[in-house]
């Protein structure tokens, strides 16, 4: 038995796909007629070729946003090199199970807590991203972020507090398509906010770049209406941080947004009243963004 286990805090996402069940009800059988097998064919399109693309895109979201923080923060051409290193990446952990997966970073880092920061950044810039995206292509997700202890398994799973922090979010407090933050994640970003030494010995310019990046992530989120704290993806700050740079953002806004008021009037046609007053939040929340005009919807 393995007495090695080394316990740190990570960043965990936790990720739900919505919905999957019901496009099953097409999939019940193997068909044989060509009428089945075209129902067949449209759900699998919609369940397992869906998850497949949604988990390279997330991946590929992540790359990009990780990646592409140096217009952020600007250094002296004397410390460029610092700089390149002080800026990459840690590798992301996935664990995938049907329609959920888990994204997961560890917080503990060799030489530059800038790195984490740098990844954390990329996990939300893919949380927002790929939820706006989903919701454009008629898939809605809900998303729990929070950081806790964890260790990874002989496998190369992740385990401990961290997950199931991220799981309750995401399962019994996110409630509708959105993306909450937890406590212990908001404390990381106010402790780099501060400068808090995440080490000893913490590089000065290391702390700078974490208090930067870590207040772009901060001016990200935002208090929902129930009070609850959420990543706010079609705020400004991210929509012209993130969504700007990708060049079909506002068509999938234009989308996204036909979807979600489609499915509150029908939901609400149909008295499903807990669905409709979860889709009716969603509604609210893309009409109360100031760059939206009743000419764009």
């Amino acid at each position: 038995m393995r007495c090695d286990y080394n316990y740190c805090n990570y960043l965990v996402a936790s990720i739900d796909v919505l919905g999957q069940k019901e496009a099953f009800k097409d999939m019940q059988t193997i068909p044989t007629d060509d009428k089945s097998k075209k129902k067949f064919r449209k759900a699998h399109k919609e369940t397992a070729l869906f998850i497949e693309a949604f988990r390279v895109g997330f991946r590929n979201s992540f790359d990009t946003y990780s990646e592409d923080n140096e217009s952020i923060v600007k250094v002296p051409e004397e410390k460029r090199e610092k700089f390149e290193e002080i800026r990459k990446s840690l590798t992301i952990k996935y664990q995938f199970f049907s329609d959920s997966m888990l994204a997961a970073i560890p917080l503990q880092t060799e030489k530059y807590q800038s790195n984490a920061i740098n990844s954390v950044y990329g996990i939300l810039g893919a949380c927002g991203g790929m939820l706006l995206l989903s919701l454009s292509e008629k898939k809605a997700l809900r998303v729990g972020i929070d950081v806790g202890p964890g260790t990874e398994l002989k496998d190369g799973d992740i385990y401990g507090p961290a997950l199931a922090r991220a799981y309750t979010l995401e399962n019994e407090v996110a409630n509708y398509p959105r993306i909450v933050i937890g406590g212990e994640f908001l404390n990381y970003l106010l402790n780099l906010s501060h400068k808090t030494e995440q080490f000893p010995g913490q590089d000065e310019e290391d702390k700078e770049i974490c208090r930067n990046m870590a207040d772009l992530c901060l001016r990200m989120m935002v208090k929902d209406l129930d009070g609850i704290l959420i990543l706010d993806y079609l705020g400004e700050e991210f929509w012209n941080k993130v969504l700007k740079k990708t060049d079909t953002s506002k068509e999938m806004f234009g989308k996204a947004y036909d979807f979600v008021k489609k499915e509150y009037e029908q939901k609400r046609e149909s008295g499903k009243r807990k669905l409709a007053l979860r889709y009716y939040l969603l509604h609210n929340y893309f009409r109360a963004k100031s760059y939206v005009s009743e000419e764009n919807i």
